[in-house]
């Protein structure tokens, strides 16, 4: 494993800090002592296989991202982690199974993504995205002018272009047939989930 930037150590550090955990407390986690676990991440030792089994349970992390396998051998070499597709209209509610899972590489896993399926014209991005587009999506809980938003509102999971206006934001669909959605600047009862970075077409 490599002992740089993007290496190992770095990658420990990053899990650990975004799981909100000192060295000490992984350091318990996984029966070690705090001394290892800065060594682990300054790159001056490495872990058991064991061990790093263990760290992938505990951030849920492939082995091959820890391992830096992509680092190493280049994208063609990495083994992809599998995240859960889902229906617009299902997006978050956490009752429905996934239609399927689809592989993400591992660099993607630091930020957070999540891969959402249209089902309907009603959240479409433009005639090229027809039903069974799939969208991977970063969860973010801010957008820009511009870019196309995954968003929940009065009970509803919409895939939507924002414009912003003044007193609010306007939503719009790409067909004719979607009306806009306007929604006022001081109204709470929007949750912005996401932005679209890319789509790609099911068959």
């Amino acid at each position: 494993m490599k002992k740089e930037k993007n290496g190992f150590g770095f990658r420990l550090k990053n899990l650990r800090k975004n799981a909100g955990m000192t060295q000490n407390e992984l350091a318990d986690r996984l029966a070690k002592s705090g001394s290892a676990v800065r060594m682990w991440e300054l790159g001056s030792n490495e872990p058991d296989i064991n061990t790093l089994v263990e760290l992938s349970s505990i951030f849920d992390c492939s082995l091959d991202y820890l391992m830096c396998r992509d680092a190493i051998l280049g994208k063609e070499g990495a083994v992809r982690t599998n995240i859960p597709v889902f229906r617009l209209s299902q997006y978050g509610d956490g009752e429905n199974e996934p239609l399927f899972y689809k592989s993400i590489l591992p660099e993607y896993l630091e930020t957070g993504f999540a891969y959402i399926m249209l089902q309907d014209d009603n959240g479409s991005l433009s005639p090229a995205a027809p039903q069974g587009a799939l969208f991977l999506i970063r969860l973010q809980d801010s957008c820009l002018e511009g870019q196309y938003v995954l968003f929940r509102y009065r009970g509803q999971v919409l895939l939507r272009k924002i414009s912003f206006c003044d007193g609010g934001m306007v939503f719009y669909g790409a067909f004719p047939q979607t009306a806009p959605v306007y929604v006022d600047a001081n109204e709470a009862d929007i949750d912005i989930i996401g932005i679209a970075v890319e789509y790609t077409c099911v068959l």
